[in-house]
C-alpha cells in the first residue's frame, strides 16, 4: 500500500465510526465493529509510521505529509471528515503509539459533537495519545509546505519546456517528446502535493504566447481532472503528455493566420481545422516514440471530435473518441474560452465557461466528465471575480470540496471599488456574505493571475 492508499483507508474507517457513533449508542454491535476495525488498523499503521498525523490546510487533507485526493471512489467520507475538521477548527490530530480501544471511543463520542463541546471535552478529558491543535485566525502553512515556489517552478518550467518543443519544431529542427513526458511527471508529482497551487496557475493568460501557455493549461486541467476521476500514474502521463501536444500540429500553421486580429475568414478556418491532422505528423516526426507518443497521436486528431458525432475531422459513424479524447476536448475547450486571443478580446468569464460547458453535456463533451470538471472546478473556479451582497469584490481563490456553489474568496475591492488585501472569506461558512453574480475583472483593472504568481 502506498501512503496515499493508507490515508484513504483510514479516512474511510475513521468516517464508519464516527457515522455509527452517531446513530447508535457504544453497546451496539455496528459501533463495536466498526471500532474494533479502527482500532486493529491503527495499530497496523504504527508497524510502518511512528505517529499517525491527519493535517487539514486550504480544504486540503494531508495523511503523514501525502495530499489526499478527492476521488470519485472514497469522496463520501473524505468530504465527510473534511466537514468535520473544518466545523471543529481542527488544524492538526497526532495519534501516538500505544493507543488503546477506550481512548479512540471516547475521542470519537466528542468528535462527532458541536465545535463548543469538542473543545471544552478535549480540554477536560484525558487524551495521552491524542493531540489536537486548531486553527489560528493566521493561515499557517504547514512546514512540509513552507516551499510554495517549488509549485511556481514546475510551472514555468513546464511552459518553457513547451515553448522550446514547439519552437523547434517550428523551424524544422528535430525534437524528443520524452522531454514532456519528463514534464509531467513533475506536474503530476505537484498535483499530489498542491493541487490548488497548480490550478491557480492556469489563470495565467499570457496573450503573446497563447499557444504555449494554453497548451499547457490543457495538460494541468486534464491531469487534475484524470486524478479526480482516479485514473493510475501510468494512465495519467498519457494524458498529460497528451494534453501538452494536442495542439502541437498549428506548428504547420502559417503564424499570420494563427495570431490574425479579428475573425478568420472561411478558407483560413479550414486550414486552421487541419491542425488537428497535422499533430499527427508532428508527432511521428519525434525521437523517442513510445506508448504515450501513440496515446497523444489519437488525441491529436481527436481534440475536436464532439460527443454527438460532429466536428473535425471528418469520421466514420462507428468511430469514437477515445476517453482521453474527451477529457482534453473538455478542458481544451474551456481554457480556450477564458484566454484572450486575436479573434477573441473578450473571454468568457470562468463561471460563464463552465455554465456554457454544463448546458452542451450529452452534445459536444462527454456528460459524466462534464460532471466530474464541474466538481473540480467549481461553479466559481479560481480566479473568478464577484460582486458580493456587501457590495465589495471578492477573487476566488480556492475551492470548497462538496460546496461547489460556496467557494473560498479573498476580498480585493471594497464597496467604494478602492483596491484592498481584504480578508479571506469561506462562503460555506460565513451565511452574512453571499454571491450576486459574476463580474469582468477588466471592468475593475484586475488581472486575477497576479494574485498567484
Amino acid at each position: 500500500m502506498s501512503i496515499h492508499q493508507f490515508g484513504k483507508k483510514f479516512i474511510t474507517l475513521l468516517y464508519t465510526l464516527t457515522r455509527a457513533c452517531r446513530i447508535y449508542d457504544l453497546n451496539n454491535d455496528v459501533v463495536i465493529t466498526a471500532g474494533q476495525k479502527f482500532y486493529q488498523f491503527i495499530n497496523s499503521l504504527f508497524d510502518i509510521f511512528e505517529n499517525i498525523e491527519i493535517v487539514r490546510y486550504r480544504d486540503y487533507i494531508f495523511f503523514n505529509k501525502q495530499r489526499l485526493r478527492f476521488e470519485i471512489e472514497g469522496y463520501a467520507s473524505l468530504q465527510f471528515i473534511d466537514n468535520r475538521l473544518k466545523h471543529l477548527d481542527i488544524k492538526t490530530i497526532v495519534i501516538s503509539k500505544g493507543i488503546e480501544k477506550d481512548e479512540i471511543m471516547r475521542f470519537i463520542t466528542i468528535f462527532k459533537e458541536t465545535k463548543d463541546i469538542f473543545m471544552n471535552e478535549i480540554k477536560q478529558k484525558s487524551f495521552p495519545h491524542i493531540f489536537v491543535e486548531f486553527k489560528t485566525t493566521k493561515d499557517e502553512i504547514p512546514d512540509f509546505l513552507q516551499n510554495g515556489e517549488r509549485t511556481k517552478k514546475v510551472y514555468f518550467k513546464a511552459l518553457m519546456v513547451t515553448k522550446n518543443l514547439m519552437q523547434n519544431l517550428w523551424v524544422n529542427r528535430t525534437v524528443d517528446v520524452r522531454s514532456s513526458k519528463r514534464v509531467v511527471y513533475n506536474l503530476i508529482d505537484t498535483l499530489s502535493r498542491d493541487e490548488f497551487g497548480l490550478l491557480a496557475l492556469t489563470t495565467i493568460k499570457n496573450f503573446d504566447e497563447y499557444t504555449f501557455n494554453h497548451s499547457v493549461n490543457v495538460g494541468i486541467l486534464s491531469l487534475a481532472l484524470g486524478q479526480r476521476i482516479g485514473l493510475s500514474k501510468k494512465d495519467l502521463v498519457k494524458l498529460g503528455t497528451a494534453g501538452i501536444l494536442h495542439d502541437i500540429g498549428k506548428v504547420e500553421i502559417d503564424k499570420g493566420i494563427i495570431y490574425k486580429p479579428g475573425r478568420l475568414s472561411t478558407s483560413e478556418w479550414e486550414i486552421i481545422k487541419l491542425h488537428s491532422n497535422f499533430g499527427v505528423r508532428q508527432i511521428l516526426k519525434t525521437r523517442g516514440l513510445d506508448e504515450v507518443s501513440l496515446y497523444a497521436i489519437v488525441v491529436s486528431y481527436q481534440h475536436h471530435w464532439n460527443y454527438n458525432g460532429t466536428g473535425y475531422p471528418p469520421r466514420k459513424e462507428d468511430e469514437h473518441p477515445i476517453f482521453f479524447s474527451n477529457i482534453v476536448r473538455i478542458t481544451d475547450c474551456y481554457d480556450a474560452m477564458t484566454t484572450f486571443r486575436p479573434y477573441q478580446p473578450t473571454p468568457y468569464i470562468p463561471p460563464l465557461a463552465i455554465k456554457v460547458i454544463w448546458a452542451k453535456r450529452g452534445i459536444l463533451f462527454d456528460p459524466v466528465i462534464v460532471k466530474a470538471f464541474t466538481q473540480l472546478l467549481g461553479v466559481y473556479p479560481v480566479g473568478s471575480c464577484l460582486k458580493l451582497s456587501s457590495q465589495e469584490i471578492g477573487l476566488v481563490v480556492r475551492q470548497n470540496p462538496g460546496h461547489i456553489e460556496h467557494p473560498i474568496i479573498k476580498i480585493i475591492l471594497d464597496s467604494k471599488g478602492k483596491k484592498v488585501d481584504g480578508h479571506t472569506i469561506d462562503l460555506s461558512l460565513d451565511k452574512k456574505v453571499s454571491i450576486i453574480n459574476p463580474v469582468y475583472p477588466q471592468k475593475y483593472s484586475i488581472n486575477p493571475a497576479s494574485y498567484f504568481v
